[in-house]
């Protein structure tokens, strides 16, 4: 089954990008981990590749498998880059 988080939020990186190409992001507002190993397209993945740890970014995320916390990252259709 596949879920969304229909809405985009904010999400703080908490360690960078690991050699699986895995990030674990947190949802501040919810004080939730979401670990993301998927992505929508090969630049997203290597544009959150190059952030540290502690930035805040706004993402899309969509569940991923059926019964693991995994997720699947996508840029909100407003947002054209994660950096200023």
């Amino acid at each position: 089954m596949k879920t969304e988080r229909t809405e985009p939020h904010e999400y703080r990186i908490v360690k960078e990008m690991n050699q699986n190409n895995a990030i674990n992001l947190l949802n501040p507002s919810a004080n939730r981990v979401f670990q993301v190993v998927d992505y929508e397209d090969e630049a997203l993945r290597e544009e959150l590749a190059t952030l540290p740890a502690g930035k805040l970014v706004e993402l899309q995320l969509d569940r991923i498998g059926g019964r693991a916390n995994v997720w699947q990252a996508r840029r909100p259709a407003n947002v054209a880059s994660l950096t200023p």
